[in-house]
């Protein structure tokens, strides 16, 4: 990890931006509209900093080069594990990480506990929850919401399933470069 937040901040947002062209896993957008839609909308459902930084970076274990990565039709096995870990790596806050680790989770908890939400997944989204463990039992319901963010690890995975809509206009990935870079500071100073 860099002690610098300005270059942590152009390494993650140019990674990032170079997912422009990569596909979401069985969705019609890339990865880059994926996460610029997912931000998006935690910013206007008033969401906090770490949701919002949580929203746009949620699936950066999916791209991001991890050792012993298992690929399949709908993306990386662990990839919210993926993504906490490399999101710690760089510095970003506990808070931010343990929302990335938890939004796959936050897919099972509400498959268990939402018909409504059930019944509007997408195909992709029913596969990779087949492959990340189905709906939670009642004993991983109570598990799960023990947990310090698990509200905001189920809005950043409402966004997550919003944020698939070809051609949305959202703001850019430089409109999110502030907030990363304060994030960042406020983290890396309290080393």
């Amino acid at each position: 990890m860099t002690a610098d937040p300005r270059a942590t901040t152009d390494q993650v947002l140019a990674f990032l931006n170079a997912a422009g062209g990569v596909e979401y896993h069985g969705e019609r957008v890339s990865q880059l509209e994926h996460a610029l839609q997912a931000a998006h909308l935690a910013r206007q459902d008033g969401g906090s900093e770490e949701e919002v930084i949580a929203a746009l970076l949620h699936d950066i274990g999916h791209i991001w080069p991890a050792e012993g990565r298992q690929m399949t039709s709908v993306g990386v096995i662990g990839h919210d594990a993926i993504g906490a870990r490399v999101l710690t790596d760089l510095g970003f806050s506990y808070d931010v990480a343990d929302i990335v680790s938890g939004h796959v989770s936050a897919k099972r908890y509400l498959v268990a506990t939402d018909d409504e939400y059930a019944a509007q997944l997408s195909n992709a989204s029913v596969e990779s929850l087949r492959l990340q463990g189905g709906s939670m039992s009642p004993s991983e319901v109570q598990a799960f919401t023990q947990s310090s963010n698990w509200q905001s690890q189920v809005r950043v995975r409402i966004w997550d399933d919003r944020a698939k809509i070809p051609g949305a206009e959202v703001p850019n990935i430089e409109s999110y470069r502030k907030l990363i870079a304060a994030h960042l500071s406020g983290q890396m100073g309290e080393c």
